[in-house]
């Protein structure tokens, strides 16, 4: 089942999954826009507002896994995933707010008792990043500190991704610090990266859900996750980041989903997406990588069909990270992901 088919990467992932000869189930809260798509991929269909416990539990014991791509994530998660305990049916999302993200994983023996797969993250940038970061570790494995920086390239935003961002500047930044995430003010900590062009790109320290998967499955006791932002933007994202964050939530909201545009020429094949990885020990030893994938939310959608299609030929139990679930070389199945050496 594919809960928010209708939405801008719901869309996408549809795309690449019929393409690879799959007719998922599509769901969601919008019963106009389900009736619209079902009838223009003559796919079955299923009404399910998240209030109507029983009604979502009984349509997900008909099926063995649920990919969850309607947010935003602290409301839709929560409710699918106590449905899906229920009815003894695997979840996955591509989710990557941090709130959301830890209270999945905290799920753990709950999944297990169920004898189900409850699996967050599983679009970009958290399957890229972690296994990005998963190389990086493995090839320095005394690592003590970890940055990550990711640069995603778009065709547009959607309005999911808008309200996740809203959401994580009202709450404020976090970092793994100690072995523990520690709130910190939004945007503490900058830095440049130099990109393929000889550029380089200033980063600075977001809240989002990348650093709840690393951390956990590469056990690195500092971690620090940003997005590309010049000096003066994150100084005003220090001072006024939580009232930033409710203004966009508020137009967010009132702002209607629109389907993905469809590529009219060979531009959304020049957008590259990246993430860079350093990892650093105590003896000052760092190794440094960059993976490069395709445009961000078409490279999310891919790896989104992918993990169903691996939870489905080998079911996974407990409530796991991308990586913990699939494998730190995941990542390069996604066509046009590729990992490069910076070190």
């Amino acid at each position: 089942m594919l809960y928010g088919a209708y939405g801008t990467t719901g869309r996408l992932i549809l795309e690449d999954a019929l393409s690879r000869g799959h007719r998922p189930i599509l769901a969601g809260r919008d019963a106009a826009k389900l009736q619209q798509l079902g009838q223009a991929t003559g796919l079955e269909t299923a009404h399910l507002p998240l209030d109507r416990g029983s009604e979502l539990r009984t349509a997900l014991s008909g099926v063995r896994c649920v990919l969850l791509a309607a947010g935003p994530y602290e409301i839709t998660g929560p409710a699918v995933r106590a449905a899906c305990l229920d009815a003894h049916c695997s979840y996955l999302d591509v989710n990557a707010d941090i709130v959301d993200f830890q209270q999945t994983l905290a799920g753990d023996a709950a999944a297990r008792a169920a004898g189900i797969a409850t699996v967050p993250g599983v679009g970009y940038g958290v399957v890229f990043a972690e296994c990005l970061a998963a190389q990086v570790v493995r090839r320095l494995p005394d690592a003590t500190s970890l940055r990550l920086s990711l640069a995603t390239e778009t065709e547009g935003r959607s309005r999911g991704a808008t309200l996740s961002i809203a959401h994580g500047l009202a709450r404020g930044g976090v970092e793994v610090r100690a072995g523990a995430l520690r709130s910190v003010p939004i945007a503490a900590t900058t830095w440049l990266v130099p990109d393929p062009t000889g550029r380089s790109t200033r980063f600075a320290a977001a809240p989002i859900g990348e650093l709840v998967a690393v951390h956990r499955s590469t056990g690195v006791p500092n971690i620090v996750a940003g997005i590309p932002m010049p000096r003066a933007a994150a100084a005003v994202v220090r001072a006024a980041g939580p009232w930033i964050g409710k203004v966009l939530a508020r137009a967010a909201a009132l702002r209607s989903s629109k389907p993905p545009s469809r590529p009219v020429n060979a531009a959304i094949d020049t957008l590259r997406s990246r993430v860079w990885a350093e990892a650093r020990n105590d003896a000052g030893q760092t190794v440094t990588a960059m993976l490069e994938t395709g445009e961000g939310y078409r490279a999310a959608a891919a790896a989104a069909v992918r993990a169903v299609e691996t939870l489905l030929h080998t079911p996974r139990v407990g409530a796991l990270t991308p990586v913990q679930a699939f494998g730190a070389d995941f990542a390069f199945g996604v066509p046009g992901t590729r990992i490069q050496e910076l070190d």
